[in-house]
């Protein structure tokens, strides 16, 4: 039996911060048959548009549903104020050969790809898929106290401050709504999930310290990542850099208020305490237990 996969990166907003929901996935050019991965040609031009119209069958059942349980007025009219692009009939294959087809509403785009052994193209497709809808880079305050928005394709978005806050509102995910969905192999309890992803091995403990803490009980422990990692890829600041171009370490964890002062004073990092005043000391309604 041969399996496939895909992984979805939902996004509900367009470049110019209009409601545009449309779904980027990753597909492996290829089935797997048990352990072993069997490539497949890479799609015509009509074979992209015969997908494209099975979308809307597939979709009107389901747009039926959603218009029973529409959203209040507020909602929907500022849903509708903020979509501005209405797709056109167009053939689905354009000078150049290109594997895109635009029809009832929808388009589908089909001619990206990536080599097997490029994997910092994948993960730049993975990084625009999972990408916020908001580039503050590309948004100002202009003088007269109106913002502006300069998208990569079209001309600069000019809106008030109350214009803005509604365009946001309006892009914001519903309560529940999964952005990113596996399928096939590449779902959590999949059959072949061992194939496809690659086990990490686990960072190194840091080095214990007289007066530290001792590390938790041996046992299985769920990956995750430290406020560090967290903090660059969501900031792009790294903690771990050093100003003299080294890598620091984390040597020990103080969370004793007075230890962590002490410390910080030995090191020049924090000014002596002034003499004749009392060590300060937390509010007294915190021993009352209220």
């Amino acid at each position: 039996m041969h399996q496939g996969g895909a992984v979805g990166s939902l996004q509900l907003f367009g470049g110019a911060l209009q409601a545009h929901p449309h779904f980027h996935l990753l597909l492996p050019e290829g089935l797997w048959h048990g352990d072993t991965f069997v490539p497949l040609p890479p799609p015509e031009a009509a074979d992209v548009t015969a997908v494209l119209h099975r979308v809307p069958r597939r979709v009107r059942p389901r747009r039926a549903a959603l218009e029973q349980a529409r959203p209040d007025e507020g909602e929907a009219g500022l849903q509708e104020a903020s979509t501005q692009r209405v797709l056109l009939d167009v053939p689905a294959k354009r000078p150049g050969g290109r594997r895109l087809a635009v029809a009832h509403g929808f388009s589908l785009h089909a001619d990206t790809a990536v080599h097997a052994n490029d994997r910092l193209g994948l993960e730049t497709l993975c990084r625009y898929g999972s990408r916020g809808a908001v580039a503050e880079s590309r948004l100002r305050r202009m003088e007269d106290g109106r913002f502006e928005y300069r998208p990569k394709r079209c001309g600069a978005v000019v809106l008030t401050a109350a214009g803005l806050l509604l365009r946001l509102l309006a892009l914001v995910p519903p309560r529940g709504l999964h952005l990113t969905r596996y399928a096939g192999v590449f779902a959590p309890n999949a059959s072949l999930r061992g194939v496809v992803a690659r086990p990490r091995s686990p960072p190194p403990p840091p080095p214990s310290l007289p007066g530290t803490r001792p590390p938790l009980a041996d046992g299985p422990r769920r990956p995750r990542l430290d406020w560090a990692a967290v903090q660059q890829r969501t900031f792009g600041d790294d903690a771990y850099l050093c100003p003299c171009g080294g890598r620091r370490a984390v040597l020990a964890v103080v969370t004793n208020p007075r230890t962590a002062e002490e410390l910080l004073r030995n090191l020049g990092l924090l000014a002596p305490r002034p003499q004749g005043l009392p060590p300060s000391q937390a509010p007294p309604q915190l021993s009352l237990g209220l």
